[in-house]
């Protein structure tokens, strides 16, 4: 990858430019997992010292973007199954606060923008495109969140979704590769906006409480899920 040819943003100070830039480069998969970074390169390329590089490399380093090893080689971070699928748990428990909170927030335009989404994105489950229906998906869910009222809650969501991501895009990872996953996360997502619209928080946990992570469950026979009416 030739990083002299990113472009960047220039934020308030030096260590903050290159934490941005490198962090942007791996969740676009600019950066490999387990590609190692060599702090001189990144120094020549800001045309600065050692000192905003490393402060930049142990920022990416707390949040689980690097590994700094014993030898004291700088790699991406590649994450395991394992540990995506605990991610999945975070975003899991964040997202039924976030949904609940978003109720008081959620206007009549919004209700009908996330109707004309979820009608979308049927459309794309008729269809089978796995790839615009999990960015309808994702597009559906950061909707909501927006709406959530805390800044704090959306960032924190946002930033578990980009480290899945880099996940997806390393392993090559196609989501919604069974039928059974595919089916159960259209049929949450019917359901999710139904609950929304009725203000059902009861119903919005239940359904989210088991809808993170479809693109991982083997497939199983003979599984229904409710419907929209139901």
């Amino acid at each position: 990858m030739d990083l002299k040819s990113k472009k960047f943003k220039i934020p308030s100070t030096i260590s903050e430019t290159i934490y941005q830039f490198l962090r942007e480069a791996i969740i676009s998969g600019e950066l490999k997992p387990g590609q190692r970074i060599q702090e001189k390169d990144i120094a020549k390329i800001f045309n600065v010292s050692s000192t905003p590089v490393r402060e930049a490399f142990f920022r990416l380093a707390a949040e689980k973007y690097l590994v700094i090893n014993s030898r004291r080689e700088v790699l991406v971070e590649e994450k395991s199954l394992t540990e995506v699928q605990e991610l999945y748990e975070v975003v899991r428990a964040l997202d039924i606060i976030a949904t609940k909170k978003a109720l008081q927030h959620l206007t009549e335009k919004d209700i009908q923008e996330l109707e004309a989404m979820t009608n979308k994105l049927s459309e794309y489950f008729k269809k089978q495109d796995r790839r615009k229906y999990l960015q309808m998906n994702l597009m559906i869910h950061d909707k909501i969140w927006q709406k959530c009222g805390n800044r704090f809650l959306y960032e924190t969501l946002t930033e578990l979704m980009e480290k899945i991501a880099v996940y997806r895009r390393s392993k090559k990872f196609k989501p919604f590769t069974s039928s059974y996953a595919i089916d159960k996360s259209h049929g949450d997502h019917l359901n999710l906006f139904k609950a929304i619209k009725e203000q059902d928080k009861k119903r919005i946990e239940k359904i989210i409480s088991t809808h993170w992570g479809e693109e991982f469950f083997k497939e199983k026979k003979n599984q229904k899920f409710p419907s929209i009416s139901e």
